[in-house]
């Protein structure tokens, strides 16, 4: 990677996982695009404390369930200087199941969860200076490697951005080194309340899921191996292994 360029765009950056993979790369020197769809006042505020640490931090607003926005975001983003680290964070998560869902909300949460991804990370290529390398971490979900039936078409949606982040590393490389993160329950579910999350977070072989702070390490292992492209890590404490019957907001026991 050329080390002189240090730009990040984070799709889905104003909460959550995004906000905290956001002062992570802060914090490590990067430049950094924030991208968001509705979440206006908490990405701005976010940008607030980012510049504490960060010399550049710009915002971008786009519905990546359309592709004209999601071109015109990285074409804004890359304007100022070129990208070359992408972390595909947002997606939709919308109620459905096999027997609720239909095409229209099936095609919105691919849209979202699988095309716009693989319109960035083709644009990240095409727009990459010569002789530069870049990178991109797309975040899966650990419930791809051991399935139950709930959020049907988010499920769906996901499964075919882990195709595309194997796929598309065959195709960029050597230019593009593309991995994903697969987390488990990292932040409460749904409608989930503290107790229940605590509770669900320990139903797994190690007794312990996911946090944070351990997204975050993988988040810079991937940044910085550079022998390393279409990976997959789970974090999850091992409940791919032993997966549950509902999703975990469903779990009272």
């Amino acid at each position: 990677m050329d080390i002189k360029l240090k730009k990040v765009l984070i799709t889905g950056a104003s909460k959550r996982i995004g906000s905290a993979m956001a002062m992570e790369c802060a914090k490590n020197g990067w430049d950094i695009v924030l991208h968001y769809n509705k979440s206006k006042r908490l990405c701005y505020e976010l940008q607030k404390k980012l510049l504490k640490i960060s010399k550049s931090v710009e915002i971008f607003n786009a519905d990546l369930s359309k592709e004209k926005e999601v071109i015109n975001l990285f074409e804004s983003a890359s304007k100022l200087s070129p990208i070359n680290a992408l972390i595909n964070n947002a997606s939709l998560f919308e109620y459905d199941n096999a027997k609720t869902f239909n095409t229209e909300n099936l095609i919105k949460h691919i849209n979202v969860n699988s095309i716009a991804p693989a319109i960035l990370i083709k644009n990240l290529r095409e727009n990459l200076p010569k002789k530069s390398k870049a990178n991109v971490i797309n975040i899966l979900d650990a419930k791809l490697f051991g399935l139950n039936p709930d959020y049907y078409s988010y499920t769906i949606s996901k499964s075919l951005l882990e195709f595309i982040n194997k796929i598309s590393a065959q195709s960029f490389a050597p230019f593009l080194r593309i991995n994903a993160i697969a987390p488990g329950i990292v932040l409460p579910s749904g409608k989930q309340t503290i107790k229940e999350f605590n509770k669900a977070h320990k139903k797994n072989p190690l007794r312990n899921g996911a946090n944070i702070k351990e997204l975050l390490s993988v988040m810079n292992l991937l940044l910085n191996t550079e022998t390393m492209t279409g990976e997959v890590i789970i974090l999850d404490g091992g409940n791919h292994l032993q997966p549950t019957p509902r999703d975990v907001a469903f779990l009272k026991d």
